[in-house]
């Protein structure tokens, strides 16, 4: 019988055993995967522009004695169009090679259009006449399905009508740029006797008519060997003077004349100036390929200057042909006699080099996926690109940029905008501050207070009521964190704001309590201490504690009155010069203290409790005291156990979401002033994540975020584990 039940235990021993074996090989498995999905979706960020082929054989069949001027393709990349210079604006098939639609600009007798440029952004096409007229039209398309889903492309009914902004000139027109912002449309003119102008036509459409009209006013620049004109946001008018200085200068607010707003020398001839997306900064295209990145800081009248961000040398593409933009992104593209050149404007960095043809003039499609090149003899070659994710680099993730609007560089965190050229700022550094910030502020309170409960739980305290205390605190980890975060933002942070004095005030109260209390419990006799185990007399201070706990609390602003003369949230950032937040760091701190605290409790108590009692005892048989053993000979051997509850609570603390996301202001700054609010990276992912896209830039940025979180809690996780293993096994 003894037999049976020997063989049926052990047969149960490696069955339990098996089963751990399995358990534990399944959290490393999940462990590994999730760290193997998290890679793998991060791992696009790495990819760099590559083009993937080209389509030969598409051509516009129009007359040879026809002179273009302009061409490009629609969005989808099935048709192109070309303006002409006897005012036709045409829609190719790439398919068939013919006409699908045109519109027709009406011109005067004997006028050709002799210049134009393409604004994809806008939807857009100005041009210039012979006679010296600037108008521009709007170029949209429409799209109609067949039964068999085929696409049949049109230009948009807007297209035929045109805004002059310049209806005659004495001086012939050398270059101009066209901006749209809502109803009002910018022209910048560079005329022959190198004198400017900046028009503005503010357009107005009747409600009952449906008819449109333009009121134009203009603003002259005397002759001063004006060449090249661009046009930022606002209608700051950007020129190049004497070929080497680029020129600002801003309208007033009623637009009565021109005020200076910056300027800048270049070492070399300026060519030619390209506004980037969103007209907050501009390319100066200097001789040798040397492109700049110029940009308008401060937004100001009269406080604005114009400085160069960046600056490309391009050299390695050979001789400078052309430079285009992208039409989604702050993206350069220089085409030389060698190789084409991708740039990422904002962060300075060449990102890829690209081979082509010899095309006459080339263009990024509307939807960036493809490279267009135009030859002389109608022929089209459409180049297969993948930008991949440009912007997201690790400049803009951990750099220091100087972004448009800003007035200085900064590590910035704002993904999103009100416009489709806003461009997406996503520095990692202010989350990274904000997770620091939040975990130092809820550790700073719930260190002390957990190891000396955990010291006093397992050294001190007796009976059942050790068996009570450590069950109960440990619940306190079970409470979900959205009630933490709840009760911190709608009662804590509010409760405080009015006695945040009393908040600091509060520890030497009770230290001072303590001391006097510690005093005149070691001058009572013995018989009068008998009725108290030494472990159990702190109980005392409990009510004495929440008596003064309350007093300090009731006449908080009192007492902020008293000793500085007003509230506290008035008195920083008059007397420290710093900002007061209702929901700033110390609230999250105190929240978030009710999560970590336990946790450190719970594994520092194991820590001092598992120390041998034959060290005690020996202690106090030698004659030392409670409170020198518990220090002296207890301590010393837990401190790796005491280390890694330290850290198993700093990870608690590094991802903590729920309660950052609700007691904070969740504003990602870079500030380290614990009055302020912050932003970490657990709470980021739970605020972005549901609204980025799916496999684009800002989805995979954060799931790079999540894979950093991962990491740091991964390590800590480690590192606490191992020096807990590593001193329990020097007990």
């Amino acid at each position: 019988m003894s037999n049976k039940f020997q063989a049926r235990r052990e047969r149960t021993d490696r069955t339990a055993a098996l089963l751990v074996k399995l358990g534990g090989i399944g959290v490393v498995a999940v462990v590994f995967f999730m760290a193997l999905f998290l890679i793998l979706q991060a791992a696009p960020l790495a990819s760099n522009p590559e083009m993937s082929g080209s389509r030969l054989g598409y051509k516009q069949n129009y007359a040879a004695d026809r002179e273009v001027i302009a061409r490009g393709v629609e969005p989808f990349v099935e048709a192109s169009y070309a303006l002409f210079a006897d005012g036709e604006l045409a829609l190719f098939s790439l398919e068939t090679s013919k006409v699908i639609d045109s519109r027709q600009i009406k011109l005067k007798t004997d006028e050709l259009i002799t210049d134009a440029q393409i604004s994809v952004t806008q939807g857009a096409i100005s041009f210039l006449s012979s006679d010296s007229r600037l108008g521009q039209m709007a170029l949209k398309f429409k799209v109609k399905y067949a039964d068999d889903l085929s696409r049949h492309h049109q230009f948009a009914d807007t297209v035929g009508p045109v805004t002059w902004l310049l209806n005659e000139s004495s001086q012939p027109v050398i270059d101009f740029s066209i901006s749209n912002e809502e109803q009002k449309v910018w022209g910048g003119v560079v005329f022959a006797d190198g004198s400017a102008r900046l028009i503005r036509a503010t357009e107005k459409t009747n409600r009952l008519t449906g008819e449109r009209s333009s009121k134009l006013k203009s603003l002259e620049l005397e002759a001063a060997a004006y060449s090249k004109v661009a046009l930022l946001e606002s209608g700051v008018i950007t020129l190049v003077q004497d070929g080497t200085k680029v020129k600002a200068s801003r309208p007033d607010r009623r637009f009565t004349e021109l005020l200076p707003a910056g300027e800048w020398l270049s070492a070399t001839v300026v060519n030619d100036l390209l506004p980037l997306i969103g007209d907050g900064s501009v390319i100066a295209v200097a001789e040798g390929a040397q492109l700049n990145r110029l940009l308008l800081q401060g937004q100001e009248i009269g406080a604005s200057q114009l400085i160069r961000v960046n600056s490309f040398d391009a050299s390695a593409i050979g001789k400078l042909d052309e430079a285009f933009i992208s039409p989604r992104q702050r993206v350069l593209f220089a085409r030389g006699d060698k190789q084409t050149a991708v740039i990422h404007g904002t962060t300075g960095s060449i990102v890829a080099m690209l081979e082509h043809g010899a095309p006459q003039q080339s263009q990024l499609a509307p939807r960036e996926n493809a490279v267009v090149e135009f030859f002389d003899d109608g022929g089209i070659a459409v180049n297969k690109i993948d930008l991949g994710f440009i912007a997201e680099n690790t400049a803009a993730l951990f750099g220091k940029l100087q972004y448009e609007g800003l007035r200085e560089s900064s590590y910035t965190w704002q993904s999103t905008g009100g416009s489709d050229s806003y461009e997406s700022k996503i520095s990692f550094i202010p989350l990274i501050i904000g997770t620091l910030k939040g975990a130092f502020w809820a550790l700073l309170p719930s260190i002390p207070l957990a190891l000396l409960a955990a010291l006093y739980c397992s050294r001190f305290l007796r009976g059942r009521l050790r068996e009570v205390i450590k069950p109960a605190i440990e619940l306190l980890a079970g409470i979900p964190s959205v009630i933490l975060g709840f009760i911190g933002a709608l009662y804590l942070a509010p409760a405080i704001e009015d006695r945040f004095l009393s908040l600091f005030l509060l520890p030497v109260v009770l230290g001072v309590l303590a001391l006097g209390c510690g005093a005149w419990w070691s001058h009572l006799s013995l018989s009068k201490r008998r009725h108290l185990h030494e472990g159990s007399a702190a109980f005392l201070l409990i009510p004495i504690f929440f008596i003064a706990s309350w007093a300090v609390f009731a006449f908080g602003p009192e007492i902020e009155q008293l000793l500085l003369g007003m509230p506290f949230r008035e008195w920083a950032p008059e007397a420290l010069g710093v900002p007061f937040e209702q929901r700033n760091s110390i609230v999250v701190g105190l929240a978030m203290g009710f999560a970590v605290a336990p946790l450190i409790f719970t594994l520092a108590e194991d820590a001092f409790r598992n120390i041998p009692k034959d060290l005690s005892d020996a202690s106090l048989a030698l004659g030392a005291t409670q409170w020198q053993t518990a220090t002296r000979v207890i301590l010393p051997p837990a401190i790796p156990g005491v280390v890694a509850a330290i850290m198993l609570g700093l990870g608690r603390a590094v991802g903590e979401t729920m309660v950052v996301l609700m007691a904070t202001g969740n504003t990602p700054i870079t500030d380290w002033n614990p009055l302020q609010g912050f932003r970490s990276l657990a709470a980021n992912l739970a605020v972005e994540l549901p609204e980025a896209e799916h496999g684009g830039g800002l989805y995979r940025v954060l799931f790079l975020s999540a894979l950093l979180l991962f990491a740091i809690t991964f390590v800590v996780n480690t590192l606490a584990e191992i020096i807990r293993v590593k001193g329990r096994k020097n007990l």
